[in-house]
């Protein structure tokens, strides 16, 4: 069963018991409260209206007039001495806090800067923590020339495998000292 105006609320005041019609709550609130929807075509059209209530809204079609709204339409509310825009088609004016941020280079470190915050520093990178390359590193890595693929795990261990000599050492010229060669021409057997 839905309500209707027509219909009677109890209400009790200070002992006493009354009735009213709902058509009387009604607009008790609309006078009140502000429960009024307008439509109308422009922000013109808009401060035209008459007898708002608090609380009473107003969709403008055109809400281009609004300083705020580029385009489209947007929602107002009456607040009892001016609107309040509460939405719009192209989004709410929200003014995000940022700084504008900068970077200042040094040997050592980096600094990120902040026109409105804390600056924060970029440490050199090491064995454990990420950070940035400092020129002695891209010196470094800067005079590495390689043409082709290159293991370097394969390089290391052929650079430092053993070395052996063929022959003895009475027909054997060279002699091995570690990873130093060398020649002795006493070892050489004289010619028949």
């Amino acid at each position: 069963m839905a309500l209707q105006g027509s219909d009677y609320f109890i209400i009790e005041r200070a002992g006493a018991v009354y009735h009213t019609l709902g058509s009387d709550i009604l607009a008790y609130v609309e006078e009140n409260v502000g429960t009024s929807q307008f439509d109308v075509a422009d922000i013109t059209a808009r401060n035209a209206i008459s007898n708002l209530s608090i609380g009473d809204r107003v969709f403008v079609a055109d809400a281009s007039g609004d300083a705020t709204v580029s385009t489209g339409w947007a929602i107002y509310v009456w607040r009892g001495s001016a609107f309040t825009k509460v939405a719009e088609a192209e989004g709410m004016d929200v003014a995000a806090g940022g700084a504008d941020l900068g970077y200042t280079a040094a040997p050592t470190q980096g600094t990120v800067t902040s026109s409105s915050g804390t600056n924060a520093i970029l440490p050199a990178a090491d064995g454990t923590n990420a950070g940035l390359m400092v020129p002695a590193q891209v010196s470094k890595l800067g005079n590495i020339t390689v043409t082709g693929t290159v293991n370097l795990d394969s390089l290391a261990t052929a650079s430092h495998a053993a070395v052996t000599l063929g022959g003895n050492a009475n027909t054997n010229p060279l002699t091995l000292s570690g990873q130093v060669l060398g020649f002795s021409i006493s070892q050489l057997t004289a010619a028949p």
